[in-house]
């Protein structure tokens, strides 16, 4: 899958279709992006037109490693389409932050980034 890298967020562009012969390969994707760095994720699923309940699966186990670390991920889905569908239906959209575009992910992604490196460590003073 494409995958663009800056210093401040990571956007990995997803498959047209995501289904049972591809949903395992997806997360192991995410799961590997996740695994290498501390910047958030942008899954971008704007190209996507098809996705089943393994695809909502895969993103759904992604999203759960990736707050683990602290490690946001966004998803970019268009906002109209089976795809959007689907994530309004089965709860996605409110479980993972969801976006119409890649730019309001990043934009989002960027300033949430901003913001934490702005907040001082618990206990410490400015």
């Amino acid at each position: 899958m494409p995958t663009w890298r800056t210093s401040r967020y990571t956007v990995v562009e997803l498959p047209r279709q995501i289904d049972t012969s591809n949903a395992d390969g997806v997360r192991e994707q995410l799961l590997a992006l996740l695994n290498s760095g501390g910047e958030p994720i942008i899954a971008d699923l704007t190209g996507t037109t098809f996705c089943d309940s393994s695809a909502v699966n895969a993103l759904l186990r992604a999203y759960t490693r990736a707050r683990a670390p602290g490690r946001p991920l966004y998803v970019a889905v268009s906002p109209s389409g089976i795809v959007r569908k689907v994530f309004e239906i089965t709860a996605v959209a409110r479980a993972i932050p969801t976006f119409d575009d890649v730019g309001s992910a990043v934009a989002t992604a960027v300033v949430a980034a901003l913001e934490e490196e702005d907040t001082p460590p618990a206990g410490a003073s400015r």
